[in-house]
């Protein structure tokens, strides 16, 4: 029984990810080993759908299985999270993000994560050191849902660079290959 809920449109350009991202025998092994659940639901997926959260648990698995370590599945997820938050934004939603400032930014992502997430936790903003170029941010909640916490690090990440953010870094505390969705990960983010 599904435990939580996401828009089609992240299932969608997941799925795409695997194959832009991996050379074409690694896609291909990934998607060989999809559940018959996942085969059959991904070609029927609309962007506006809410798909059970189980089957982007699986490709973000399988994304994470490839390195199969704390640094290369990392750096996979947070990949994943660009690619997706970038293939989901618009043109007018780009141009609209050039005009935010990071504290403009990051007061949404609380809204943008409920607005495509059902039962799957939710975002705290901690604006106290914005004007030290540093955000920090939690989120709670998403118990089961393995992986995301370091896909939303992409998310963010390409909203600070979609701003003219130059060296985004982040740091996060609570995922790892081992533990892979703890109840709260906390994360700073930082920008030049």
């Amino acid at each position: 029984m599904a435990t939580g809920f996401l828009r089609g449109y992240s299932v969608q350009q997941t799925a795409i990810f695997i194959d832009k991202h991996f050379d074409a025998p690694t896609a291909k092994r990934l998607k060989d080993g999809f559940s018959a659940d996942l085969k059959a639901a991904l070609p029927t997926i609309k962007a506006a759908d809410w798909c059970p959260r189980e089957l982007e648990v699986e490709l973000l698995r399988a994304i994470a299985s490839v390195k199969n370590d704390d640094v290369g599945s990392y750096a996979d997820l947070v990949a994943c999270g660009e690619f997706v938050a970038s293939e989901a934004t618009n043109t007018f939603l780009r141009i609209l993000m050039r005009m935010l400032t990071p504290t403009m930014f990051a007061k949404k992502v609380p809204e943008f994560w409920n607005r495509d997430n059902k039962d799957n936790g939710h975002f705290e903003v901690d604006l106290s050191k914005a004007s030290d170029d540093k955000i920090h941010m939690k989120l709670v909640g998403a118990d089961g849902y393995d992986h995301m916490p370091i896909t939303s690090v992409g998310w963010v990440t390409f909203g600070l660079k979609t701003m003219g953010k130059r060296d985004v870094k982040v740091t996060q505390q609570g995922w790892s290959m081992t533990s892979p969705s703890p109840h709260e990960v906390r994360y700073e983010f930082t920008w030049l």
